[in-house]
């Protein structure tokens, strides 16, 4: 009862986790539907590559539907592209409603039975919807941080991700891959930052 509804009103956003081919139907994606609606005839673009696409029909839970909506499981049968243009990992949405970006601003908080400090430089795994992506941890007014700090820093990866303002996320680090804790993107789209700036 204490659970906020998701918002099917913004822009609709699904990270696929699964792709393949049926045949007769082409291309089908399936995720978890994090926000909005998705009708069937609608266009749609795969981010980060910027792909297009138009939804040919939907299923929920395996069962055909005319819409479908944030919180859903939901399969996507895609007219227009191939299997071989989208990856677990990418971003089904609409149109011009997503920036892929290289940088991110975050909030992070170490977790406290997090075995060892990270420090600034360091290589982690970066786990966001149904997507695994490598970054460099830039902390910012800090050299590291300790088990059960929180603080600032900067992701840089060296392929685009397509997050939100207010997405949060998970990092592991890179080897062994360990849970370091999670945060909450602060700025999407940022400039570069210096580890001394303000």
């Amino acid at each position: 009862e204490q659970v906020q509804p998701r918002d099917i009103h913004k822009p609709f956003r699904l990270p696929i986790d699964r792709v393949f081919t049926m045949e007769g139907f082409g291309t089908v994606v399936t995720g978890t539907s994090m926000e909005g609606t998705l009708h069937q005839g609608d266009k749609v673009t795969i981010y980060p590559s910027g792909k297009a696409a138009r939804v040919r029909s939907l299923q929920v839970h395996g069962k055909p539907v005319a819409a479908a909506f944030a919180g859903q499981r939901t399969a996507v049968n895609l007219a227009g592209i191939k299997k071989e243009d989208v990856a677990r990992g990418d971003v089904l949405a609409p149109p011009d409603s997503m920036l892929p970006s290289q940088m991110l601003d975050v909030r992070l908080d170490i977790l406290k039975g997090c075995q060892r400090s990270i420090t600034s430089g360091q290589r982690l795994h970066f786990h966001h919807g149904a997507g695994d992506t490598l970054c460099k941890l830039v902390l910012l007014g800090t050299e590291h941080l300790s088990p059960g700090e929180r603080g600032f820093a900067q992701l840089r990866f060296a392929h685009p991700v397509c997050v939100k303002q207010g997405d949060r996320f998970v990092v592991r680090f890179y080897s062994p891959l360990e849970t370091v804790g999670g945060g909450v993107v602060l700025d999407s789209n940022p400039p570069k930052h210096k580890a001394k700036d303000p």
